[in-house]
């Protein structure tokens, strides 16, 4: 954090003890690392006997991994005791790639987190059994006079029991995710790209991250956020940077430890909250708007955690290992005739080579065989890979397999000797080599548009499913509002909607009933 930046601390009101973090409710905060930020002061303490400061000077570095089994928003509530409140969180800790629209794609999401703790600040005694009794004056006028709107806005949704003051870096990576990923993965794929604290920066980082997709899968979109508070947080921009003398990045724990140097009671923030609904302490003063607050913010929470519902895993990478037998069968045959004719080539090219009336056309001779041996050792390596490389993928294999047809064509283009004497056979092989590769190339990105077709068609059934659910979404909460001439007509207009949406699929379902009976009797 700069100067500027301690200066208009939030958390710090001119000449309030640091303690005095603990006296607020708080509020569900996007932009703040924590998630929270201060909203009103409802509580009036007296410092020396309603709590207890111990200190905790520490420095921590943690990496959480979430998904759609157990997502940032309930890492957030089980951290802070709210577990059964977790979609409060779910805007705030959003397992979203896109922040404007809707995915379709499941998301795994990785926070890599900086903590400085310097002290701790738990409530005790009264204050801790019965809070409500230290509730300020104007937070019980604000009970009164305000609407849950504004009570959530203006003094916040939950309060604190215990919390720690101190500092939280915070670098989020929220991407989408294929069936295979996982935390294991998931974490390898960051840590190579920016360091093992994930922090950090490398040429990896620059050449995939940067432009917003994965490195793992160039179709996977991948957001990153950065949040800060506490201390200099100017000084985490230095991870990844190469120093004078230094052989290796400069590590995040090395910041961290520089960082919590500049952490003092003039910067610091609250963190490591355990929480408490703010209801609770309504419903002492207004049990009958505790309800309606309640229900308020559960209604509002409940939309918040409905806002992103993957309904698939973004398509993996179709690995080589996975392309239909016939085109399996395709290639053993392709490579079978090729190695034959260029095994025959080569025997003639020797034959040759052993005559001793040929030798002025050794160069000749000599390129020939070189041409079809060398075509034969990159065809038993391609077979080799499709047969036994597990983890290749077809994506890669045809990058690979067109800088190789390339070769070839420059090598078929020679003009070696005399009037391209020497380069006359070798070329002509090279071009047998080249339109080997070509075949394989042609055939694997078959397999590779069929794959993506499929995607495309499941793709297309999910948002068409998602097209009538919205439909009679919108009949439910709007037919009742209208006139009874416009309901009428327009009940009737869905129905025949309906039956005809009904009647194509009942013949799309009778179609692929038929086809997966054919499967099965083959």
């Amino acid at each position: 954090m700069s100067e500027s930046e301690t200066e208009e601390n939030p958390f710090l009101a001119e000449n309030e003890p640091v303690i005095c973090a603990i006296c607020y409710a708080y509020k569900v905060d996007s932009y703040s690392p924590t998630f929270l930020s201060r909203g009103d002061q409802i509580f009036e303490i007296n410092a020396e006997e309603d709590v207890t400061i111990s200190v905790n000077e520490t420095v921590d570095m943690k990496l959480q991994y979430s998904d759609t089994n157990f997502t940032a928003a309930q890492w957030a509530a089980a951290n802070m005791k709210v577990e059964g409140h977790f979609k409060a969180f779910s805007g705030a800790a959003s397992m979203a790639v896109e922040t404007t629209e809707d995915s379709k794609y499941h998301t795994v999401r990785v926070d890599a987190i900086g903590v400085c703790t310097k002290n701790c600040i738990t409530s005790k005694g009264n204050f801790a059994t019965q809070p409500e009794k230290f509730l300020t004056d104007a937070f019980k006028e604000a009970v009164v006079d305000m609407t849950p709107e504004e009570i959530e806005s203006r003094v916040g949704v939950f309060y604190p029991i215990r919390l720690q003051l101190g500092g939280m870096v915070k670098r989020s990576y929220i991407m989408e995710a294929t069936e295979e990923d996982s935390e294991a993965k998931v974490t390898a794929e960051l840590q190579a790209a920016f360091g093992k604290e994930c922090i950090g920066a490398s040429v990896a980082s620059q050449n995939s991250f940067e432009r917003g997709r994965r490195a793992a899968n160039k179709n996977a979109k991948i957001r990153r956020e950065w949040k800060a508070q506490g201390g200099n947080t100017d000084l985490w921009f230095k991870v990844g940077q190469d120093g004078e003398g230094q052989t290796e990045f400069t590590t995040a724990m090395k910041i961290a430890q520089d960082w919590s140097k500049t952490i003092d009671n003039t910067n610091v923030y609250p963190f490591d909250f355990e929480l408490r609904p703010l209801w609770e302490l309504i419903a002492e003063i207004d049990a009958e708007k505790a309800q309606e607050f309640k229900s308020y913010l559960e209604e509002k929470w409940e939309k918040d955690g409905n806002r992103h519902l993957p309904t698939m895993f973004l398509p993996s990478k179709l690995r080589v290992a996975q392309i239909p037998d016939t085109s399996k069968a395709f290639i053993e045959n392709t490579f079978r005739v090729h190695k034959s004719v260029l095994v025959s080539e080569s025997a003639n090219a020797q034959g040759f080579l052993d005559n001793p009336l040929r030798l002025l056309d050794k160069k000749f001779y000599k390129g020939w065989k070189e041409a079809a041996e060398s075509g034969i050792k990159e065809a038993q390596e391609i077979r080799e890979i499709i047969c036994n490389d597990a983890d290749v993928t077809v994506e890669d294999l045809i990058d690979q397999l067109d800088e190789k047809s390339d070769e070839r064509l420059k090598k078929s283009q020679r003009y070696l000797g005399f009037w391209g004497h020497d380069s006359k056979e070798s070329n002509r092989i090279e071009k047998l080599n080249k339109g080997f590769l070509d075949k394989i190339i042609k055939r694997l990105r078959i397999d590779l548009t069929c794959q993506m077709s499929v995607e495309d068609w499941h793709g297309d059934l999910d948002e068409c499913k998602t097209q009538v659910d919205e439909a009679v979404e919108w009949f439910d909460d709007n037919l009742k509002c209208m006139k009874s001439e416009e309901r009428k007509a327009d009940v009737t207009r869905a129905i025949e909607q309906v039956k005809g949406i009904q009647e194509s699929l009942t013949g799309f379902l009778k179609r692929l009933e038929a086809e997966s009976q054919t499967d099965d009797d083959e």
